[in-house]
């Protein structure tokens, strides 16, 4: 085999490789996008924005809550939306209800505010823990497993 033949494939080769994995990230971010945050639920309750992302009337909404069927399972019976994406759009609230309440944050804080919601707000979706501080100590004894920062 020529040496321009073996160039040739090792381009070829490449090329496809190349594709692929653009491929590969153009369908992870396309799966990211649907989970974005609904941005018309900025500054309302975690009850009343996830109502707003469910797509289902607050009534409903507290009526199907209960522990034995927390967030979760309603954002995942519910087509065209995922418990991340319910997630998402919960820390995206609470952030944006902390920006309103405090004012710009240094980026330090931000991030440390950031990753506390989300440990929070993962455990009140997943029906583990309560955001009231009353409730979260009373029920659980001193905290909610799991949510230790």
């Amino acid at each position: 085999m020529s040496l321009k033949r073996k160039l040739l494939i090792g381009v070829s080769v490449l090329l496809v490789a190349g594709g692929a994995t653009g491929g590969a990230l153009a369908a992870r971010s396309h799966a990211a996008v649907k989970t974005a945050p609904v941005a018309h639920v900025a500054g309302k309750s975690l009850l009343k924005a996830s109502s707003i992302y469910l797509g289902i009337p607050l009534s409903q909404l507290k009526r199907e809550l209960t522990p034995d069927h927390p967030l979760a399972a309603i954002a995942s019976s519910t087509p065209g939306r995922t418990v991340a994406g319910l997630r998402a759009t919960l820390v995206f609230d609470a952030m944006t209800n902390l920006h309103h309440a405090q004012g710009a944050l240094p980026l330090v804080r931000t991030r440390y505010a950031h990753a506390w919601l989300t440990k929070r707000i993962g455990g009140y979706v997943a029906g583990t823990c309560p955001l009231k501080l009353g409730g979260m100590f009373v029920k659980l004894g001193g905290g909610c497993p799991g949510m230790k920062m």
